[in-house]
């Protein structure tokens, strides 16, 4: 009841919203030139439906930060980004490496080689596929696009959640270049830089230029451990990274053009964890004798070694051709990856069990084409496009429990892994009939989309459970080859009810590709399938002063994928049924020339309809099953708010700009049992900012603090194994980062 009541006050608000603004808005040829200006500096073209078109005129639920504003608002990675858009949140992996995107309650902590993030995240055009892909430096970045919801007509597979979408700088006929260097705290430095040169004469028809990018960052652990063993490692969330990018554009003629990209980047940061031994109940701390508990999230006493070596490279081809008619466009892409890990799992200096490796090795190539339509002037427009993607991964992974005050003095040595093989192909379409451009003469837009996938994963993989003091070993093998075909689309309608007033609705099916847990038996999970409801409104009033968005949305969700890592080992679950309903808003508004002010906002009420499922931190025997339905999906604040502000002076000496940020959220869960020790109380994060320019926008110095009041922030929580908990799940937990500041300086040349 609570759901469907809660879904109608959204649609209610949503509707009395749009009528507010559709009344509010009025044409208005003749701006001011400073609302020109404002309105002009909020203009961002996109490419969410695989053309350029500006933002505010998208009928689907985008949001858009320009390269320009990225370092202003600070946002330096995805963990900044999550606090700058509706829905969407962002968690380390709680063994390292492994990112998780979750966005309107669409997020899993399988990262498996045989998962799939049910957010896809792609780099100018190319999905990759591993969450480890996650940039941590956005730098020479033309724009982020995060699309909402299921984007299964022009994106397809894995994207119920919404689409994540990095478009880089390219390179153009200007020599220019940029360098910047960072220092702060933790012993924080990072330089970047970028040259961008012509390769051939102003005049040539045949024009090639190329851009080369690079960023080294590195700043010390923002844990400490405070073990003095020599096999203890120091540097737990700290950061190692490196990139390189090279571009060459080679533009045939005004109507043909060739983009070739390749980059290289390394990670050498381990991701801190924080095993919370010390409030597990008193007869599960039996281990941990001789241990003292320190209950400072960004302290540890760990003596086995945290170390983590994480390596991609991407390498893509991207044709463009004017035919006059249509347009033609071909992405062909390979990208490689591999990463290799070691982590203390009981946090103490007491070897009680430790991951002795987790090693992934991965290779993928895609193959996208496009035809879309050319004429702009005419009603239907339409794109047709043609998908091929296969990926090998290879996975090891080693967890040795010592026997260390475990029962009988003995110990286990729990090894799995294997090769998983994805080859997915799809065809996609989508028409748009603009009635305005007919003799009806009516300001509404009917869109259609279509998508056929078929997806098959032939697994080959092995577990192997050895207790060496009763010279027992248990072996199991399993080869399969599962495969799943669905149909995705959507059916939309946008009318535009004034010049700078669009309505929307859409109707959308999403589809999540099954899977198989590599090493775990049985480990095949079917797919996720998402049907969403979406109305929206984009408003620009006042003219060109004010940016006001909002959306009202419901998602039925059949057959979630629900990662479950339990004190026995880990396994998929495939929930019945989850709802999720939510209002977000967005808006800008320049309350003077000068004065800046962003907000964003989320209302979500995402919770389990049909959840049967083993408690995962406490099993009985013989099993039970336990009823989760209506507890709230995972990773989900009920709220949040995200307030920014800014204000520019002008002076003889150039531009000054301080800023303020300030995300707040209400509590959410990690776990689907939702219970109080997997709860991330409600938190506000504030962030400042202090920017001068000089008068030619030629030099720049940024001072900045991120967390102001040095917040503890839970980023995830997992639960490790009964060999530490003594039969109870104990919280093995990762952080935000905490109270950071620094100084960029900058220059143009």
């Amino acid at each position: 009841m609570r759901l469907r009541m809660n879904s109608v006050l959204l649609v209610h608000a949503a509707s009395a919203a749009m009528l507010a603004f559709s009344a509010a808005a009025q044409p208005a040829p003749d701006k001011p030139p400073a609302a020109q200006d404002a309105a002009a500096s909020e203009s961002i073209t996109v490419t969410a439906q695989r053309r350029a078109e500006n933002v505010q005129s998208v009928p689907i639920a985008v949001t858009a930060i320009g390269g320009d504003k990225l370092d202003a608002q600070g946002i330096v990675g995805f963990d900044d980004l999550s606090t700058r858009i509706p829905s969407l949140r962002f968690g380390s992996g709680v063994t390292g490496g492994e990112n998780v995107i979750t966005l309107r309650g669409l997020g899993s902590q399988n990262t498996t080689s045989g998962g799939d993030s049910p957010v896809a995240y792609s780099v100018d055009g190319v999905y990759m596929a591993r969450s480890t892909a996650v940039d941590p430096e956005y730098f020479d970045v033309n724009r982020i696009e995060v699309l909402r919801g299921p984007q299964g007509t022009l994106y397809g597979r894995n994207s119920v959640g919404g689409s994540v979408n990095v478009i880089t700088n390219k390179p153009d006929d200007e020599l220019s270049g940029y360098v910047d260097v960072l220092v702060g705290n933790y012993s924080a430095f990072t330089a970047r830089g970028w040259i961008n040169a012509p390769l051939t004469a102003p005049e040539s028809e045949f024009k090639v230029s190329a851009r080369l990018t690079g960023v080294y960052a590195e700043h010390d652990g923002y844990q400490r451990n405070l073990s003095d063993l020599p096999t203890a490692t120091h540097d737990s969330d700290g950061q190692d990274f490196y990139l390189v990018r090279g571009q060459l554009l080679f533009e045939f003629n005004p109507d043909v053009s060739l983009l070739l990209s390749a980059s290289y980047n390394s990670n050498r940061s381990p991701v801190a964890t924080k095993l919370a031994w010390g409030i597990a109940p008193i007869g599960s701390q039996a281990r941990f004798v001789g241990q003292v508990y320190d209950p400072n999230p960004r302290h540890t006493e760990a003596g086995y070694p945290d170390l983590f070596d994480q390596d991609g490279e991407i390498y893509s081809a991207t044709l463009d051709w004017n035919l006059g008619w249509a347009v033609l466009t071909s992405v062909t892409a390979y990208t490689k990856g591999s990463w290799f890990q070691t982590n203390d799992a009981d946090s103490t200096e007491l070897d009680i069990a430790h991951l002795n490796y987790w090693t992934m090795d991965s290779e993928q190539f895609s193959q996208e084409l496009r035809l879309a339509s050319a004429d702009e002037a005419a009603p239907l427009r339409w794109i047709f496009g043609a998908f091929y993607f296969s990926e090998d991964v290879n996975q090891g992974f080693q967890y040795v429990d010592t026997g260390l005050n475990a029962p009988f003095g003995t110990g286990f040595i729990f090894t799995n892994g294997g090769d998983i093989k994805t080859t997915s192909w799809a065809g996609f379409a989508q028409l748009d009939y603009d009635l305005k451009k007919t003799s009806l003469d009516i300001p509404l837009t009917i869109t259609l989309g279509l998508r056929y996938t078929h997806d098959k994963k032939h697994v080959v993989d092995f577990l192997n459970y050895t207790i060496p003091d009763f010279a027992f070993s248990l072996d199991v093998n399993k080869d399969v080859s599962p495969s799943w075909s669905e149909w995705t689309g959507k059916i939309g309608l946008a009318y535009q009810a004034r010049e700078n007033v669009l309505l929307y609705a859409n109707v959308s099916r999403g589809y999540l590709a099954g899977g198989e847990l590599v090493g775990n038996f049985p480990g095949i999970y079917d797919p996720e399938t998402v049907m969403n409801y979406e109305f929206g409104v984009k408003s620009t009033l006042a003219e060109g002063r004010v940016i006001l968005n909002a959306t009202a949305y419901r998602s039925n969700i059949k057959d979630m994928q629900v990662f479950v890592q339990d004190i026995t080992g880990s396994r998929i679950d495939n929930a019945g049924r989850a709802t999720v309903t939510g209002l977000e808003v967005e808006g800008v508004f320049y309350v003077t020339d000068a004065l800046r002010l962003n907000i964003a906002g989320a209302a979500t009420d995402a919770e389990y309809d049909e959840y049967f499922t083993f408690d995962n931190r406490q099993p009985q025997v013989p099993p039970v099953l336990s009823d989760f339905s209506s507890n709230r999906l995972i990773q989900t604040p009920r709220f949040t708010l995200t307030l920014g502000a800014q204000y520019e002076f002008e002076t003889s000496i150039g531009k000054i700009t301080p800023r303020a940020d300030l995300f707040w959220s209400s509590d959410l869960f990690f776990l689907s049992a939702n219970t109080e020790r997997d709860r991330q109380p409600s938190y506000a994060l504030v962030d400042l900012g202090l920017t001068w320019e000089d008068l030619d926008g030629r030099y720049t110095v940024s001072a900045f603090v991120r967390n102001v009041g040095d917040e503890d922030v839970i980023s995830n929580d997992g639960l490790q194994s009964n060999t530490i908990g003594l039969g109870f799940g104990i919280d093995n937990y990762t952080y935000y980062p905490p109270r950071t500041y620094g100084l960029r300086i900058g220059a143009h040349f």
